[in-house]
Formats: C-alpha cells, sequence, structure tokens
C-alpha cells in the first residue's frame, strides 16, 4: 500500500489523517506545532521533521492548512515539500486558497515531475470525523483516478471538476452560500426572538422547513444555546470571501450579498470574535438590537 503524507492538522486535519490510519495506511504527518500531531500519532502515524521529509517518504502527500501564505510555506520554502519531491508523486491541497495561490503551487510541483490535485473539501468537522466530507477535486485526471481510494475514505461524495482551478472556484462559490446562509439566518432569527418567539424553537423551524439545510440543521442547536465555539471561524470565512469576490471581480460578476456578508463578519471581528464560529453573527445582530437572551 502506498505511503500516505499529511501536513497541517487543524479541526479538519486531525480527523481526516486518522480517518487514513483507521483505513490501514501507512502515514506520515507534520504540523507546525507538534503537540497537534498527538491524536493521530497516538492512533498509528509517524512523525517527520518537516514537509520537506514528509515529501521524501511519501507517494501521495495532502496539506490541509488554514490559508495561501501558510500552503506556500508548506510547499514552496527551503524545507517544503517541494524540496523533497521526486517524480511520480502526488500533491493534494485540500485547503481553501485563491487560484493565482494555486496555480504557483502547481508550477512548482510540476516543475518536480509530480502531479498536483487541487481537493478542497465541503462539510464539517462532525463530517470529516464520520469520513463523509464532499470533495471537490480538479487537476491532472490520472492522477484523480489514483487518488480516488484515499479520497473516498476522507469522502462520501466525490466531484471530478476538471484539469485546472475548477475546484478552487466551486470551493469558493459554496462558502459564499453558506456564509451569506448564516447572516440571512441571524436577521430571522433575531427578529422572530425580539417579537416574543422562542429561539430554539426558531431555529428547528428554520431547519425542518423549505429554507433548511444540512448548515441550518447542524447549526440549529448551537445557535440556539448561543453556543458560538468555533466549528469555522469568522476570520477565515473573511478570507474566503475575500477570495470569492476576487473571483466574482475576475468573471465581471457581482457579488453583492457576500459583499455584506463580509462587512458583517469584519464587524464581528473587530469586536474580538474572529475566533468564534461565523455563525456568532446572530449574537453580532442582537447586540444591535438591544435584545439579551
Amino acid at each position: 500500500m502506498a505511503k500516505i503524507g499529511w501536513i497541517g492538522l487543524g479541526n479538519m486535519g486531525v480527523p481526516m489523517s486518522t480517518n487514513l490510519v483507521k483505513a490501514g495506511n501507512e502515514v506520515v504527518v507534520w504540523n507546525r506545532t507538534k503537540a497537534k500531531a498527538d491524536a493521530v500519532i497516538a492512533e498509528g502515524a509517524a512523525w517527520a521533521d518537516s514537509p520537506k521529509a514528509v515529501a521524501e517518504a511519501c507517494d501521495f502527500i495532502f496539506t490541509m492548512v488554514a490559508d495561501g501564505p501558510a500552503l506556500h510555506a508548506a510547499t514552496l520554502e527551503a524545507e517544503g515539500v517541494c524540496a523533497g519531491l521526486s517524480a511520480g508523486k502526488v500533491v493534494i491541497d485540500m485547503s481553501t486558497v485563491s487560484v493565482e495561490e494555486s496555480a504557483k503551487v502547481n508550477d512548482a510541483i510540476e516543475a518536480a515531475g509530480c502531479k498536483f490535485l487541487r481537493a478542497p473539501v465541503t462539510g464539517s468537522t462532525a463530517l470529516a470525523t464520520a469520513g463523509t466530507l464532499g470533495i471537490l477535486a480538479s487537476g491532472d485526471k490520472a492522477a484523480y483516478d489514483k487518488t480516488l481510494p484515499l479520497f473516498e475514505v476522507v469522502g462520501g461524495n466525490q466531484f471530478y471538476l476538471g484539469g485546472g482551478e475548477e475546484a478552487r472556484v466551486m470551493k469558493l462559490s459554496l462558502n459564499l452560500m453558506i456564509a451569506t446562509t448564516m447572516q440571512m439566518e441571524a436577521e430571522a432569527v433575531v427578529m422572530a426572538e425580539k417579537a416574543g418567539l422562542n429561539v430554539q424553537q426558531v431555529c428547528d423551524i428554520i431547519a425542518g422547513s423549505a429554507v433548511g439545510s444540512p448548515l441550518t440543521q447542524y447549526k440549529a442547536k448551537l445557535i440556539g444555546e448561543g453556543n458560538y465555539a468555533a466549528a469555522f471561524p469568522i476570520r477565515l470565512m473573511i478570507k474566503d470571501l475575500k477570495l470569492a469576490l476576487a473571483v466574482g471581480d475576475q468573471y465581471g460578476v457581482k457579488l453583492e450579498s457576500t459583499e455584506l456578508t463580509k462587512k458583517r463578519m469584519e464587524l464581528a471581528d473587530s469586536k474580538g470574535y474572529g475566533d468564534m464560529d461565523f455563525s456568532v453573527l446572530t449574537k453580532l445582530l442582537e447586540e444591535e438590537s438591544n435584545f439579551s437572551r
């Protein structure tokens, strides 16, 4: 069985890499903060001292990091992935980054005689733990076919979108919908609760209605309880909305609701909520509306 490398052990990276270990794969991991690797190492993964060392040891190298600069650091610096590549390997990035940031990494990987798959995911940390994420993939089709059995371990739904940066655009398209949904839900919830309705019942009705979705179902209990511990923090969603707006500009598409939602999230960030879940937009609007539960 091929040896798998995993770089980036945050809220999503830990359960995803752990699932690869539990599936019987030999997995080598690296993270900037080594302590975050403890859980997956306890399951049987091995530690490497750098992304370069991961690439030297493995045939498939996954990266799952916070943003474009973190991806460039993990892949392009002296101790990065590209420095440890030899011909024929596949690098798979599952982060959410810009088309331009992705293309730069692709060029370096191709220059090493290897293939690069863009494979951002859609879904929550709960779905990452369950191995039922959606995988949005683009890049070399033969490399995708080779990697598909590994994708099937971490994701229940697979989508191959094309030979270039298509997966990046699709991921940003989804995230702008996810973000604007939370802004709409904030407005609906606060209006209803100020009129005297029970907030948990309001959230449950939204989740089970014609506008319900897996997102509103997942958030119903958390918003109802006012629990905004970060499954996906405001600061990262702001980053994604900026990337989406840049793509909109590139193609001449007006993204007005996305721009509004970004401004609301930036306001939440300015009030110290940047590390809280993006559903904290409800709390922000409650405060502005002079409402206290």
